[in-house]
């Protein structure tokens, strides 16, 4: 067998247009062997989108070629079953690796899909987020995309690969859960190509979660479905500035560079005689909780708190896996300021839930958590007619919007159909 073969490790870049480990492999003119393992902390909805998104990788690639295997279980095990069985001379991945000295080991190439924002501090981590998006959106407004891999090229280079290499195992089934958004790149670009005419209402509808205002896009930025250089891209086509909706790109990035080695660290060495990676750091994972939080977490989790825009928000999370960036910031601060719970089961609640989980974003964010003021307040701005609420609160559907947003305020003669009251002061 040829020694002359790629280990292209696929991770949050599930897709083919504009991808660097893919254009890589391509300019090192190999035979490529494309390798994917599921997180380790992946939730029920995580497991649907990515089976649905690898069903279609998996068809894309193999019509240039490429076999794309599938794992479940340690990453750093499942690469080490493909490095013992073929003789690879490369491996690339977006993970960190570190390579140890050894001519026998294959060369190591890292892809890094971010941005290129420099740090400004020693210590290697960005600034506060101010100046990191600054910097992060002067290099979008310049990002530059890949070319599509080229079929024919790729056909030909596979047909030196290996007969063995191309039998793969089937998808990893997965559990049937509801889910809002479905995986996979095809997806993605549908979603963009209607959002995108829709961008500069971003600033007047983005913050409300009745509207049609946001993309529905994280999930697949959380996979890299979507490439962030080529909407960056598309904007600046269009002559639109979309620096408002930007910013949450701009801060994924800046959560991923905050907790550096958040999905982990590699080394590759030798073993036993062969290559084999093992972790320096392993991906980082939520903690278990006690049992501290009692009723009002559970009232919390099933939507049950007495507060129509909490209830209507974490029913919402709880049918789809999604919610909107306004509303999980408002049920945050709602468990951590009102019902006096840690930050830690709220955490692990939407690491549980969201399609779009990735352990950096969510543990930055459930780290900036304050004191909810007045969460009725919050109701009128976010929902002021109530669309969202009736939406996922069919017992108030009824009910006109004075009475709406706090229902224990408009006297006994309403009905509420068993809806409770508030179980905090607020």
């Amino acid at each position: 067998m040829s020694s002359e073969l790629t280990l292209l490790h696929f991770h949050r870049n599930l897709r083919l247009h504009d991808n660097a480990a893919l254009h890589i492999a391509a300019g090192l003119d190999c035979p490529t062997v494309g390798a994917f393992v599921f997180p380790p902390d992946c939730n029920p909805r995580q497991r649907v989108f990515l089976r649905q998104t690898l069903a279609e990788l998996r068809g894309e690639l193999a019509a240039l070629g490429i076999p794309l295997h599938v794992f479940t279980g340690d990453a750093a095990d499942a690469l080490n079953g493909l490095l013992a069985r073929y003789p690879f001379a490369a491996f690339v991945s977006p993970l960190p690796v570190r390579r140890t000295a050894g001519e026998r080991l294959p060369a190591v190439y890292r892809v890094d899909e971010g941005l290129p924002v420099l740090s400004v501090q020693p210590d290697g981590l960005p600034p506060d987020f101010a100046a990191y998006r600054t910097a992060w959106l002067q290099q979008a407004r310049q990002a530059g995309i890949l070319p599509p891999p080229d079929a024919a090229t790729w056909q030909a280079r596979q047909t030196r690969l290996p007969a063995e290499c191309r039998n793969v195992p089937p998808l990893p089934d997965a559990q049937a859960v509801p889910l809002a958004a479905q995986g996979g790149e095809a997806a993605a670009r549908r979603l963009w190509a209607g959002f995108l005419p829709r961008l500069s209402d971003y600033p007047l509808h983005g913050g409300f979660p009745a509207k049609k205002g946001v993309s529905q896009l994280s999930a697949h930025f959380c996979f890299g479905t979507l490439s962030v250089r080529e909407v960056c891209r598309d904007i600046r086509a269009g002559g639109q500035d979309g620096a408002a909706w930007l910013d949450g790109l701009a801060r994924r990035a800046y959560c991923r560079r905050a907790l550096p080695f958040s999905d982990g660290l590699l080394e590759l060495t030798m073993k036993e005689g062969r290559a084999a990676l093992h972790w320096l750091q392993p991906p980082k994972m939520i903690r278990e909780t006690d049992g501290s939080g009692g009723e009002a977490l559970i009232r919390w989790q099933e939507g049950r708190t007495g507060v129509p825009i909490i209830d209507a928000a974490m029913r919402a999370l709880n049918g789809g896996g999604s919610l909107h960036p306004a509303l999980r910031r408002l049920c945050a601060d709602f468990l951590t300021g009102r019902l006096n719970i840690s930050a830690a089961h709220g955490e692990a609640c939407f690491a549980a839930w969201l399609t779009d989980y990735e352990y950096a974003v969510n543990h930055h964010n459930w780290q900036q958590v304050d004191r909810l003021n007045n969460p009725f307040a919050e109701s009128l701005n976010l929902d002021p007619d109530g669309r969202f609420i009736r939406r996922h609160l069919p017992e108030l559907a009824h009910l006109p919007a004075s009475a709406l947003h706090a229902p224990h305020l408009a006297g006994s003669d309403v009905e509420t159909n068993g809806y409770p009251p508030p179980c905090v002061q607020v």
